[in-house]
């Protein structure tokens, strides 16, 4: 991606909505720029005036002039950062929300692929960078150069040929600028790459402490995050040594025309074609001039490192959803409730092999259908295709007659109530997260939820009751408690489709007793799917299917699984 297309993209989604704020700023900005202006001019005529026609008038004119030009300089600069601060913290915030809208709306495969740790740094580290570029670096940029305008003018103004001479400079400064913002570019992508990594190690040992300290792996976890750290150091070092180089190397080349200008205007001054008035207006836009020139040159280092974290943002914000729904996407009306899977096939991304081969299967209205295998047969692919965490490969699923892929997501998985192997609570209170799923439920239905849960009486037994704050993952809260608050969720959503995800599969036997009995109440009047840990759960199952390399070996009552002596019967032998 080209600069060009970097800010012209930058200008349509960030910019553009603030377009009048920052034409307000722009006119102080041009404000400012005329008063540095005027600021160089005034020297002329004090000069004249006061050193060298000794006008005593002139001795409180000009100075209350000066005190005046910087006053009003003073105020436009106010306004102008005020105004640019206000606009820059409103892209960040702006960006922030798109990409958080971007990721929560992105299919599952894509979450899953990219590490949280990552997404995290380009959340927070590379907006802040591309706030900097466009709101600092590119609108201060558009007031250096403003400023310098004038006071070229007035250069101009004063000895035109005396300013040509003095402006040799700018070229090699030009010339500086795109060497360093090239280097600048190189360091900040390979530096916010590894803030990538780092955020991603932090992540993985802040979830994984359990496991590092039971297998005593803690040195070896510092360093490896240390190994990050010291490498994102060197090149954070190296974008700050090319940026810190920017204004020494141009002040250095900048000396080149200042030299040039005073050895010419030298020569003119003895040979007395250049009057004392002028030459010091001169000289004084000339050094005013400098500082604008510098900053120049180190806002060029400054866009290069913004530019990189925008197309690091334009990536997240360019991934493409595969799970769409159709142009004509209509509701899903439940009827009955039935599923039928018509030889489904699934393949994951850049994955020869089929998760799922061929699958047929219905589940008929009100019953309970259980999928059990081995691990890695199928049943979780099976279960994810359902809401449309996927879409298979080939084949479709109906519910009610109904291809999902002609529904709209918001209709399909209002429907469907989902309780999984560890269930996800949020870091708020029990109400809260009982309620996640249907925010307008009054406090005695998300009562009656929990009481159909068995989850009421501990609740009650917590100091704030249902206000208490269960902490991140739910840390204050047990296995079984989780899991019951998780099924108190899906009674409260009251959806006609329930699926099971080896909902009690890491549970103690008192938990597992209190919470199956939850589910088979939770079960009552709905199609359910449910995915077996253990096969003495679903023994009333009206369904049974054996999964095993992706396509179902084996279909019937747990009965009729007994007799037929296959994969089914092996387990269940394998499990008593």
């Amino acid at each position: 991606m080209t600069g060009y297309q970097i800010l012209s993209r930058l200008f349509k989604d960030s910019v553009k909505p603030y377009s009048l704020k920052l034409s307000s700023s722009f006119f102080f900005m041009v404000i400012t720029a005329l008063a540095t202006g005027l600021t160089a001019w005034i020297l002329d005529p004090a000069i004249k005036m006061i050193f060298l026609d000794k006008n005593t008038q002139m001795l409180t004119i000009i100075p209350i002039a000066i005190i005046i030009t910087l006053l009003i300089k003073g105020i436009s600069t106010y306004w102008q950062t005020a105004i640019l601060t206000d606009v820059g913290q409103r892209i960040i915030a702006d960006t922030q929300v798109k990409m958080f809208s971007k990721i929560t709306y992105s299919d599952l495969a894509w979450v899953q692929k990219n590490h949280s740790g990552k997404i995290i740094s380009n959340f927070l580290y590379d907006v802040t960078l591309l706030q900097d570029s466009v709101s600092n670096s590119l609108a201060n940029g558009v007031r250096d150069i403003l400023t310098l305008i004038c006071l070229i003018a007035v250069m101009y103004y004063q000895d035109w040929r005396l300013a040509t001479v003095s402006l040799i400079a700018i070229p090699l400064v030009a010339l500086l600028s795109k060497k360093l913002g090239k280097r600048m570019k190189k360091a900040s992508t390979e530096g916010q790459v590894e803030t990538g990594i780092l955020a991603t190690l932090l992540s993985e040992n802040l979830d994984g402490t359990r496991v590092v300290k039971a297998y005593q792996q803690e040195e070896r976890e510092i360093q490896k995050v240390s190994l990050s750290i010291y490498k994102r150091m060197h090149l954070i070092i190296k974008g700050i040594k090319t940026r810190a180089a920017a204004s020494p190397f141009s002040e250095f080349l900048a000396g080149f025309g200042i030299a040039a200008a005073l050895y010419y205007a030298g020569i003119r001054g003895i040979q007395g074609e250049l009057a004392l008035n002028e030459f010091v207006s001169f000289l004084g836009a000339m050094m005013l001039s400098f500082q604008p020139l510098k900053r120049l040159s180190a806002i060029s280092t400054s866009i290069q490192d913004g530019f990189a974290a925008a197309v690091r943002i334009f990536n997240l914000m360019d991934q493409e959803s595969y799970i769409k729904e159709a142009d004509n996407a209509k509701q899903l009306a439940i009827t009955n409730g039935k599923i039928e899977f018509k030889d489904v096939s699934l393949s994951y991304e850049n994955d020869k092999n089929l998760a799922l081969n061929s699958i047929s299967l219905i589940v008929e209205p009100g019953t309970t259908t259980a999928l059990v295998g081995p691990s890695g047969a199928g049943k979780s692919s099976c279960l994810n295709l359902i809401p449309r965490f996927y879409d298979p490969s080939n084949g479709s699923i109906e519910i009610d007659g109904q291809n999902i892929k002609n529904l709209t997501l918001d209709s399909l998985r209002s429907c469907i109530s989902l309780v999984s192997q560890e269930p996800k609570l949020f870091d708020v209170s029990i109400k809260e997260n009982i309620s996640y799923g249907n925010t307008s439920a009054s406090y005695n239905e998300i009562v009656d939820a929990s009481k159909s849960a068995a989850a009421h009486e501990f609740i009650m037994s917590l100091p704030n009751q249902y206000e208490t704050i269960v902490g991140e993952k739910g840390f204050s809260l047990s296995g079984g408690q989780k899991q019951r608050i998780s099924i108190a969720r899906a009674f409260l959503r009251d959806a006609p489709i329930l699926l099971l995800d080896e909902a009690t599969s890491s549970l103690d036997n008192e938990s597992e007793n209190l919470i199956q009995i939850a589910i088979k109440k939770l079960m009552q009047n709905r199609t359910t799917i449910v995915i077996a840990h253990r096969l003495g759960t679903i023994i009333d199952a009206n369904k049974i299917a054996v999964f095993d390399f992706g396509r179902i070996a084996e279909i019937g009552t747990h009965q009729e699984l007994i007799k037929s002596n296959g994969i089914y019967s092996n387990l269940y032998k394998k499990e008593i």
